[in-house]
């Protein structure tokens, strides 16, 4: 290291390995000033993985941190009209081509070029990913382009995802199943996802299954698709289930906490409800009431709540040393209500004292 130090400060040129390392930590805006300024590192900096902090998928775009491209067919072309029709003519391009639009820093750029939309979104796809590229922060994933279903992965290094993976609504489960094909979610610490009654399928998937955080948003089920999703809710092992779903029953809730004292679910397995209903205070306290009566619970409090009051908590009895504290309520009138059930060491929820009517 101390020669190498030596041979850059006397203006000889860093070896192969040294200038891998300095390119695989330089910031994705410096990397593309050396792509385009010196020519002699271009082989270089094309073979080593790329590091952002946020990527976005769309059918026909890529968002990465700060810069966006957009693929697109040429425009038809006006053409002399020599009729009485005072309405302009229009013809296609005469070639199959593309344009490929581009802002940031500052810059708004249009090209043509003489490759299809789709050939220009590939080229740029592996350009940036195929080499084990890192996304730090969040993916989002819209739509993904044709050229994705048929793309063979051999020779491409995955996608590391480090956080978290937004799926917003996708129409179909195909998407996700194509963009699994080119990401590693070994790492990955939550997904978000807004289900529909087309792409819910997905929620039984390994990756939804492994993910530590699930963020479930059901709202926009259509009429007579309700319990498609439920038996994957049920059977979810998640360290945090996040589920908004404003039809949510009081059965239902019965036969989740059911499951959950029959598994083996380790301390700290969480799963928050947000219901957004006009009659969601009170159909949540219901739910406390109904558990506790059903599983002899007691009134209580989760020990990391700081409110001095009881009415809105419930501990359950598990086995091995385990209890359920169910938590929540009324947070404010433009936020859904929540109801909160958490696995924690037995003897760490705070017990009211028992009183008459209980």
């Amino acid at each position: 290291m101390a020669a190498t130090t030596v041979a850059a400060s006397r203006g000889s040129p860093l070896g192969y390995e040294p200038t891998q390392a300095v390119l695989k930590h330089l910031k994705f805006d410096t990397r593309q000033e050396i792509h385009r300024h010196i020519p002699q590192l271009r082989t270089t900096n094309a073979l080593l993985p790329y590091t952002f902090k946020n990527v976005e998928f769309s059918k026909n775009s890529i968002s990465i941190d700060r810069n966006h491209w957009t693929f697109g067919q040429r425009p038809d072309t006006r053409v002399p009209n020599n009729g009485r029709v005072v309405f302009p003519r229009f013809a296609p391009p005469t070639v199959n081509t593309g344009t490929v639009k581009y802002s940031g820093k500052g810059e708004y750029l249009h090209f043509k070029t003489e490759k299809t939309a789709e050939e220009c979104y590939e080229l740029l796809f592996d350009t940036f990913f195929k080499n084990g590229t890192v996304v730090r922060d969040t993916v989002y994933i819209h739509n993904l382009p044709t050229f994705v279903q048929t793309k063979v992965t051999q020779g491409f290094l995955k996608i590391r995802m480090m956080s978290k993976l937004v799926l917003g609504n996708i129409e179909t489960p195909r998407i996700f199943y194509d963009f699994v094909r080119f990401a590693d979610f070994g790492k990955l610490e939550s997904i978000q996802f807004k289900a529909g009654y087309r792409n819910v399928d997905c929620v039984g998937t390994p990756e939804f299954i492994n993910c530590p955080t699930l963020k479930l948003d059901v709202s926009n089920l259509e009429f007579g698709t309700e319990n498609k999703h439920m038996n994957d809710i049920y059977n979810l092992k998640n360290r945090h289930l996040e589920y908004e779903y404003h039809h949510f029953k009081v059965d239902q809730v019965e036969t989740l906490v059911e499951k959950w004292l029959s598994s083996n679910r380790e301390i700290g397995t969480r799963f928050t409800l947000k219901v957004f209903s006009p009659e969601r205070y009170e159909k949540i306290l219901e739910m406390f009431d109904r558990c506790r009566k059903r599983f002899r619970g007691v009134w209580s409090k989760h020990p990391g709540l700081g409110q001095s009051f009881h009415a809105n908590g419930v501990t359950i009895p598990m086995r091995e040393g385990r209890e359920l504290v169910m938590f929540g309520g009324f947070e404010s009138v433009y936020k859904p209500d929540t109801l909160e059930m958490e696995v924690i060491k037995g003897g760490s929820s705070v017990k009211r004292a028992w009183r008459r009517g209980d």
